[in-house]
């Protein structure tokens, strides 16, 4: 009796200490969103992630898919990586219980409908061996307006 007691504690200590290190990023969707600037002709994605864990995650990568077309052809691509001036992907980290924001700009030729805009672009979380770990739609569409 006392051997199957000590074989339960010890497989419920396996399974909890497994789960422990599990990657837990979540979107910020209510901060998540596109700001279009007509004036300057340009567009911002805007990305807020939060780590709901203790330990810091990363290294990180992310990219943006496009489902709009107009979008598509305005940008010049259907996915855009997140990455460094030279076109090198960008890694991150997000430390423990805290916050990550991500914020890309593009010059863009074309008329945008924000409301067509809204759920068209999607954000892909991915790991250093390209497991993707997050996916989500940004469904905030901003104009922002100089003052």
């Amino acid at each position: 009796m006392k051997m199957k007691t000590a074989f339960l504690l010890l497989l419920l200590l396996l399974v909890l200490s497994g789960c422990g290190n599990e990657v837990n990023i979540t979107p910020n969707t209510k901060e998540s969103k596109i700001i279009i600037d007509e004036e300057r002709s340009l567009i911002n994605f805007y990305v807020l992630l939060e780590n709901e864990n203790r330990h810091k995650v990363g290294p990180l990568y992310a990219k943006f898919i496009i489902y709009d077309e107009t979008l598509q052809a305005a940008l010049g691509s259907e996915v855009i990586d997140f990455t460094y001036e030279d076109g090198k992907k960008q890694p991150f980290s997000i430390d423990g219980r805290k916050s990550y924001f991500i914020s890309e700009s593009f010059l863009y030729d074309a008329e945008l409908d924000n409301e067509e805009l809204i759920n068209m672009v999607e954000v892909v979380i991915s790991d250093e061996n390209e497991m993707e770990i997050l996916q989500f739609l940004i469904p905030n569409i901003e104009k922002y307006e100089a003052p």
